[in-house]
């Protein structure tokens, strides 16, 4: 299929797809939808939500699952096909089933998150969309998430608030981060703003990466490791951080076997998708000792079912799914998205944009 491109004459037609409620104030957006306008006059935003239900975005974004999701797909709105009928451009984070017949002219799709399997889930590759993600834009906000966790449990800050709590004066001490070797799966801009801020905390940091070769470097790492030096990397580490997104490569990737080649008495934190883990072979591995520690702010399933044994696992320290930070997000989004436009339109290379034949 050719790859679809920006009108050569006449309107172009962009739309704003996710609730507008997340960018906050109103008066704002509309100037923010001013300055988009700007960048080329023939250039025109219409808002038009199109929001799907969490748990429908989930299975749409799970390998093989966007299939069994299509009879669960919203009915568009009048007003929703007559936007999609029209549009060249759209910042979203949900789009419909067979998008290229829905939306004819669609040529570029700008995702609102890193992830993006929902959105390759609406057949951009067989219709010639382009796509590029927002990643990058939270890799600050949810770095300081996760150093925020690893301080949390050296410094037994959960603990001490029980003590609060109960009114009782009985001294806790932690331990240092200095000192540690700290291992991050996956070196995107997620991790590579973890490692930034590592620097500061006196620690040897470990990293696995995709594209690792001998000899390869990266800066706030002491030494990279190709996938297939995964758990070698584990057994040195008594920290680890995963960041990765969803691909065939990383499915269920943290499995028993990986999880046991971790250092006794190491503490995992996940920040990246949940398909990643093996949750029981975690739940086995905390009740038994083999790890101090987890934190997770992602599960293989969202929203989490109240009667998922992740809720009552010790030593786990679980939020859901949001590390992230949407005021800055949104400050960041759409600061890409103008400069994504502005290549677009002039033939320039997108940033962040997803080789759709490799899902990533």
């Amino acid at each position: 299929m050719p790859v679809r491109s920006a009108p050569a004459t006449g309107p172009i037609t962009l739309g704003i797809l996710y609730p507008t409620v997340w960018f906050g104030d109103a008066d704002a957006l509309a100037e923010e939808i001013k300055t988009v306008e700007a960048v080329d006059p023939r250039v025109v935003v219409t808002v038009e939500e199109y929001d799907e239900p969490h748990e429908l975005r989930t299975e749409r974004g799970r390998i093989g699952g966007a299939e069994a999701a299509r009879e669960l797909a919203p009915v568009l709105t009048d007003a929703q096909r007559a936007m999609f009928e029209r549009v060249n451009g759209v910042l979203a984070l949900d789009l419909p089933f067979d998008v290229g017949t829905v939306a004819p002219n669609l040529a570029w799709v700008q995702g609102v998150g890193a992830g993006s399997a929902q959105l390759q889930s609406a057949g951009l590759a067989e219709a010639g969309i382009r796509l590029t993600t927002s990643a990058g834009s939270n890799a600050i906000a949810i770095a300081e998430f996760v150093i925020g966790r690893l301080l949390q449990e050296r410094k037994r800050f959960r603990e001490i608030e029980e003590l609060q709590s109960a009114h009782k004066w009985d001294p806790l001490y932690g331990t240092e981060l200095a000192g540690a070797t700290v291992g991050l799966i996956g070196l995107g801009a997620i991790n590579a703003a973890v490692a930034s801020r590592l620097a500061a905390f006196g620690v040897t940091v470990l990293a696995s990466r995709r594209s690792a070769r001998p000899g390869s470097t990266a800066p706030d790492v002491d030494e990279l490791f190709p996938p297939d030096q995964l758990h070698d990397m584990l057994s040195r580490c008594d920290t680890i951080v995963s960041a990765v997104p969803e691909t065939p490569e990383t499915i269920g990737l943290i499995d028993a076997a990986a999880i046991a080649a971790m250092r006794p008495g190491a503490f995992f934190c996940n920040v990246g998708r949940g398909t990643l883990l093996d949750e029981d072979a975690l739940i086995g591995a905390l009740q038994t000792g083999h790890l101090r520690g987890a934190a997770l702010d992602v599960a293989s399933s969202e929203p989490l079912p109240s009667d998922h044994p992740l809720w009552d696992a010790p030593n786990l320290y679980l939020s859901y799914h949001c590390s992230s930070s949407p005021a800055a997000l949104f400050v960041n989004l759409h600061r890409l998205w103008r400069d994504n436009l502005k290549r677009w339109l002039t033939g320039e290379p997108l940033r962040n944009e997803v080789d759709l034949a490799r899902g990533y």
